[in-house]
């Protein structure tokens, strides 16, 4: 576990919201499927070659991480996962409780990708700042 699993994990504590921390297993298998379905460009995905993508703009604008939430929460049931390039782990929050996760996640220097299950839909929040969504 890295030293920003640890913050995520005590971060999530202080603010009394359950997160849950998927096996080593688990985390692969998410990985391994977007990896499998998304073209990338670097160590970001190609969103200019995906064709129901959006720019919702800076991770420092609440403004933007606000359209990012509600773009997930109107497609979004159960539980959400974030997977980042900088954690070990994978995670999953229940989406009402995305907007706390949303907030958290965007302070950590990474690529944080959140999806579901079925990964009809991907979001990044970005290491270089950006916020993006895509229905696949």
């Amino acid at each position: 576990m890295t030293y920003l699993d640890e913050e995520l994990i005590e971060d999530f504590k202080k603010i009394n919201t359950p997160i849950v921390i998927f096996p080593k297993e688990r985390h692969n298998s998410i990985v391994q499927k977007i990896n499998d379905n998304i073209r990338f460009s670097g160590s970001q995905i190609a969103w200019s070659l995906l064709k129901k993508s959006t720019y919702l703009g800076a991770t420092t604008s609440q403004a933007s991480l606000k359209s990012l939430n509600k773009k997930i929460k109107l497609i979004a049931e159960g539980d959400v996962f974030f997977v980042g390039d900088s954690t070990d782990n994978a995670y999953s929050i229940d989406v009402k409780d995305l907007s706390l996760a949303l907030r958290i996640f965007s302070t950590i220097p990474q690529h944080t990708y959140i999806t579901q299950e079925d990964q009809s839909w991907i979001a990044c929040i970005s290491f270089e700042g950006d916020i993006y969504f895509a229905i696949l």
